[in-house]
Parts: structure tokens; C-alpha cells; sequence
């Protein structure tokens, strides 16, 4: 951004290209509908836009986020929707400033990078369990498996996810993971 702190176009330009992608997958791992998690992220550039001349460079990234994050819960408060993982998750997530945000972006490529590592078998039980939110049981019949089969590959890949990504995220990895499977 500017150093005068007005927002160019090419600069927001550059800030919706780096960050819509994922604004909307932690809108989604929020609210669960894709329509809802589209047009918050939408909202909130559109107010990112009006603001430019008074949105520090330096706060941009925490703003996006709280603003995100707020507007989700906004919606589910509307439609009397509770997640309470995701809720204490994002309660703890308020007080993240940029450098938290940068690690929260690291910990979501790592986590990328760790899920294309994992078989096709345990990429698809993860999705099937955390962001279609389907039951073990709904799991087990449809890939043909049993439900302690589901329960085994759920905390075998949770295990390298955790040291994978370190202590200080172990209560964000189904957060993480509603923000990365895809």
C-alpha cells in the first residue's frame, strides 16, 4: 500500500488476489455454505474498499480476518446455527494480530502441503467427516469401511497433523482443516 495510506486499485487489487481464496475458506469452515461464505468475503472487501483511505497497511491482514470472522458469526447468529469447536476456535482468534494472522496463513499452506501428502483414502474420509459433515457412520457405508476403520484414519492423520504443525495449534487442526479440504 502506499506509504500516505491511501489504498491503490493495483494495491487492492493485489490484497483481494492473495487473500480471497483464504478469507472464503475460513468464512466457509465458519458458516458451512458456500453462497454465505462468498458474499461475507465479498462484503468485506467492498468495505475494505471504502475505507482505503483510513485502513492502515500494517492492520490490514487482522482486519480481514476479524471482519470475516464477525460477519460469519453475524450469520449464524441470524439463523440460530451453534459450532461450538469452530466458536471457541474463533473466540481465541480475536486478539491475533498481523504476525498471528501470517502464522495462521503458514500453518494453513503447511496444512495443504500435509493433506496432498496423505493417501487419496484418508484426503477423502477427512473431507467426508469435516466439511461435508457427514457421521462416522455415513463415512464407514459409503467408503465401505467400518466405523472404527473411520475413527483410526481420523486420528492417525489429527496425530501428524498435530506435530506436524506444533502444540500451539493443536486446537485449531479441525478449524485448520474445515479452512483446507476442498
Amino acid at each position: 500500500m502506499n506509504p500516505g495510506g491511501t489504498m491503490s486499485v493495483l494495491d487492492y487489487e493485489k490484497l483481494f488476489k492473495r487473500y480471497y481464496e483464504q478469507l472464503y475458506y475460513h468464512a466457509h469452515a465458519i458458516v458451512h455454505d458456500d453462497d454465505i461464505a462468498k458474499d461475507t468475503v465479498s462484503e468485506v472487501f467492498i468495505n475494505v474498499w471504502r475505507l482505503r483511505d483510513t485502513i492502515d497497511s500494517s492492520t490490514v491482514l487482522s482486519y480481514l480476518y476479524s471482519s470475516v470472522r464477525n460477519r460469519c458469526l453475524n450469520q449464524l447468529k441470524l439463523c440460530n446455527r451453534h459450532v461450538p469447536l469452530v466458536e471457541e476456535a474463533l473466540a481465541e482468534m480475536e486478539n491475533y494480530n498481523e504476525t498471528d494472522w501470517h502464522e495462521y496463513e503458514a500453518r494453513i499452506a503447511h496444512l495443504r502441503a500435509e493433506l496432498a501428502r496423505q493417501p487419496e483414502r484418508v484426503r477423502r474420509v477427512l473431507y467426508l467427516r469435516f466439511y461435508e459433515l457427514k457421521s462416522n457412520q455415513e463415512v464407514a457405508d459409503m467408503l465401505g469401511i467400518t466405523v472404527d476403520g473411520v475413527k483410526k484414519i481420523i486420528q492417525r492423520a489429527f496425530a501428524q497433523m498435530r506435530v506436524s504443525l506444533g502444540k500451539k495449534m493443536l486446537k485449531f487442526v479441525p478449524l485448520l482443516l474445515l479452512s483446507c479440504i476442498n
